[in-house]
């Protein structure tokens, strides 16, 4: 049986990696022409899942607080002896929302139409990729394991059409991609590969003149079965059933959560996740040439970890580690510090053991209390702010609650003022890659670590030669700079507030960036005042590089306090399901249900989702009659 693992529903510190994998080769790690090229990279494998609408992040230093959040409670814990499931992923903004609201009814469910199922889709995808069915629902967050590898490889130096490989010269495999172009002339890609993938160097001419790097995924490596197992979820009608159809998922991996009519909840995560030779966790380029570092295969899936009906009554997966310390396979080790899920429990155990409620499960969904500040806090007794507007920032931390609403003085003083803290310990040292860095979950996880180690060598500010900067000096100064740039955007403390510097705009994604301000005005929607933030239940994250130099864009200027928290990514839709009461869900999404700008619900959704309400997702066919506004009838 699928082994299991209370890391699902009680939080998990990931163990530190113990990578045996080769250092990358020295003529890598020492050119400074392929440095910016190493940064396109990973900015390049970053974006590739942003693209595809699935949550990740920006940078080298990991997801940057992005996630999403999932959770099903028992029905032995509900007040109506059902299974509850809840389920918010947390996507990139745009206008109209990623998702649409969908349901697919057979007039009479058999074998040849077996659909009867409500929830969330993709446009053009022709099913429900989150929801529920007659028997079962579900929801995901995104596991993020390591499942991409670079090989550095070796060209035969005899023949240029060769590579190296255990000892023998083989021939890149060379095929050509044709690209049209409307109106201009047809593009012609030339893409090499290795027995480890394709070649990267010719993605940026600043690759040129790197070792060659060959790019393993198992997106592209393996055959995907991830469309047919969405299409198995829509009619599986128990946890078996559930297994069964994730069981050839490929990616990306994903923490799925289940909720039955019976009351039962169970968790699978299904994905192709690679079992690296040697032992080697893929956390940097190996070499390609002397066939130390392969992929032997995937895990199992039966060696995956899946739950059903654990003693405590609720699974919680919010983009923590869903594995312990010590799980005997290699999954990953980047993941979220686990503020979220462990909020999400505390609000369960708050709540009671019994009589929970879809109300109780929505009320978590806007739970905005900034985790990570309870560790910080506490350790600014002893600090002195030389300015009025940075002691104003000091004691609106120390009065503040921890949560993010759009009125909260002590959210916008502490998300500032933690900004400039981690910029403060780690911009001189880091250099162009703090861009990347600070803002991350990482980042906050390391300023924790180094407000307790008052004497190291981080607080030292490398960029004044004359002074040697203590941890005080650091804060205060932190301190003062967030309460300057405070008053420069808001005026005195007492105007204030988290929601004038936290805004959201819904872009349309094509003219509604194109620098024509009578279009955006017409396309667009926003801003707006968003409560939350990145790291909250209700992540509403920003992107805090923004606030940096671009090394790659000379054109771009960084922004400042009053723009830096503008939304980036957010929950893209909420749902709550009662699975003893179909017809009672409810659901939101971002935007509308209509891509057309002349369209009454183009964006009406937008009010409902920002003040936390919902809408009703009627499932049987007399509700959906009844809350019908119009139907339109396709004849063959």
């Amino acid at each position: 049986s699928a082994p299991s693992t209370t890391a699902a529903h009680e939080v998990a510190v990931a163990a530190p990696s113990t990578s045996t994998a080769a250092r990358p080769e020295t003529a890598i790690a020492d050119d400074p022409r392929a440095a910016a090229g190493w940064r396109q990279v990973a900015a390049l494998s970053a974006g590739v899942v942003r693209w595809a609408g699935l949550d990740g992040g920006s940078g080298m230093a990991g997801d940057h607080g992005i996630g999403s959040n999932n959770w099903v409670v028992s029905g032995s814990r509900s007040a109506t002896g059902g299974a509850l499931l809840a389920n918010d992923p947390h996507l990139g903004i745009g206008m109209p929302s990623v998702w649409y609201i969908n349901g697919l009814h057979c007039r009479k469910v058999s074998k040849s139409c077996p659909y009867d199922v409500v929830g969330v889709s993709f446009p053009g995808v022709p099913l429900v990729v989150l929801g529920h069915n007659a028997r079962i629902g579900w929801g995901a967050t995104n596991v993020d394991p390591d499942v991409q590898d670079l090989f550095i490889e070796r060209p035969d130096p005899s023949n240029g059409a060769n590579y190296l490989f255990r000892g023998k010269s083989v021939p890149f495999k060379v095929r050509r991609e044709q690209i049209k172009v409307a109106g201009g002339k047809t593009q012609t890609l030339v893409v090499r590969e290795t027995a480890h993938g394709p070649i990267l160097n010719a993605v940026d001419t600043r690759l040129t003149h790197a070792a060659l790097l060959a790019f393993r995924w198992t997106a592209t490596a393996e055959t995907d079965g991830t469309f047919d197992a969405i299409f198995k979820l829509n009619t599986a009608g128990s946890f078996d059933d559930f297994r069964a159809a994730l069981r050839d998922y490929g990616s990306p991996s994903q923490n799925f959560v289940y909720a039955d009519v019976d009351g039962h909840i169970g968790y699978q995560l299904p994905g192709l996740i690679p079992i690296r030779a040697g032992g080697g966790t893929g956390d940097r380029p190996v070499r390609g040439d002397d066939g130390n570092h392969e992929w032997v295969g995937m895990i199992p899936y039966d060696h995956l970890p899946s739950q059903l009906d654990p003693s405590s009554g609720a699974i919680v997966s919010a983009n923590n580690a869903p594995v312990p310390a010590g799980y005997p396979d290699y999954l990953g080790d980047d993941w979220d510090p686990g503020y979220r899920a462990a909020e999400i429990l505390a609000r369960l155990r708050v709540l009671g053991p019994k009589g929970l409620t879809p109300r109780d499960l929505r009320s978590i969904q806007l739970d905005t209390t900034v985790g990570r500040a309870a560790r910080v806090v506490p350790k600014l007794a002893e600090v002195a702010p030389t300015t009025a507007d940075g002691r104003a920032v000091l004691d609106a931390i120390r009065s503040w609650n921890g949560e993010c609403d759009v009125d909260s003085r002590g959210c916008a003083a502490y998300l500032a003022f933690e900004l400039r803290l981690s910029g403060g310990i780690f911009d001189d040292d880091l250099g162009p890659l703090a861009r990347d860095y600070v803002g991350s979950s990482a980042a906050w996880e390391e300023t924790i670590r180094l407000l307790d180690e008052p004497a190291s060598a981080w607080w030292d500010d490398g960029s004044t030669t004359d002074v040697h900067e203590t941890s005080r000096d650091i804060i205060a100064r932190a301190l003062d700079r967030a309460g300057g740039e405070l008053r420069a955007a808001m005026g005195a403390p007492s105007a204030w507030r988290w929601g004038s510097i936290h805004h959201a705009v819904f872009a349309e994604q094509t003219l509604g960036t194109s620098g024509i301000g009578p279009l955006e005005a017409y396309l667009n929607r926003g801003p707006v005042e968003v409560a939350g933030a990145a790291g909250a239940v209700l992540n509403t994250y920003y992107d805090t590089s923004r606030a940096y130099p671009d090394p790659a864009d000379r054109t771009f200027k960084p922004v400042g306090i009053d723009h830096v928290f503008d939304v980036t990514v957010l929950p893209s839709f909420r749902l709550s399901v009662d699975m003893s009461d179909l017809d009672g869900a409810q659901i939101i999404q971002t935007t509308g249900q209509s891509g057309n700008p002349f369209d009454g619900h183009y964006g009406d959704m937008i009010e409902t989702w920002r003040t936390g309400g919902t809408v009703p997702l009627p499932f049987s066919r007399k509700a959906i009659d009844k809350a019908a506004a119009a139907t339109i009838t396709f004849m063959p």
